[in-house]
């Protein structure tokens, strides 16, 4: 798999922010980055995330201790408590993948408009992750979204040799996708979808 990195480091039960323990039971925000050319998760206390002060919505924009620029999906959860010293994954939550999926979708007018891989040779190296990297993730993430019928496939295409899924949300219906399929091998499929199991903490 050339130039897709998805060795996702697994996250410390620790506040990135004010380094405080997150123990197991309570709340506290969790985020997907891109952290030195690879996907990484990042934990954020209650507190640091979103201090109460007054005339301030919990969670609001701008609130707290986190720059929030780099983070490409975010959402509260709470810490599962360990069995056996082993880290428990939470249930598939689909509204938390969907995040990640709309996260990755920043240039998905770009993308529908030239054959995969082409954006990254016309701009040069990306900010963020490579368009091979968004593409495949995208790609598994809306194959278990359309499992979970949080998707819908409305039909497939073919533009530029390679084809295309076109997908529409089920419950806000004006939302809109075209997914270029990777074609990738059974392997590397399991490969992203593990990878996204391990990045989420979640059972995919």
């Amino acid at each position: 798999m050339k130039d897709r990195a998805y060795r996702f480091p697994t996250p410390e039960h620790q506040c990135c922010a004010c380094q405080g323990d997150l123990s197991p039971g309570g709340e506290f925000y969790s985020t997907i980055c891109f952290l030195e050319e690879e996907f990484a998760r990042r934990n954020y206390c209650v507190s640091c995330w979103a201090p109460e002060e007054p005339g301030q919505e919990e969670g609001g924009e701008g609130s707290g201790m986190v720059d929030r620029s780099g983070i490409f999906a975010y959402w509260r959860t709470r810490r599962p408590e360990e069995q056996d010293g082993d880290v428990v994954k939470i249930r598939f939550d689909p509204l938390v993948v969907l995040e990640f999926f709309r996260g990755l979708g920043g240039r998905a007018e770009a993308e529908s408009k030239v054959e995969p891989g082409a954006a990254e040779e016309e701009t040069g190296a990306p900010s963020g992750p490579s368009e091979s990297q968004r593409r495949d993730l995208r790609f598994v993430l809306s194959l278990l979204l359309i499992r979970k019928k949080i998707l819908l496939l409305k039909g497939t295409f073919i533009r530029d040799k390679f084809e295309w899924l076109e997908l529409q949300e089920r419950r806000e219906s004006e939302r809109t996708y075209e997914i270029a399929n990777p074609e990738l091998s059974e392997t590397e499929l399991e490969q992203v979808r593990d990878a996204i199991g391990e990045l989420l903490q979640m059972q995919v």
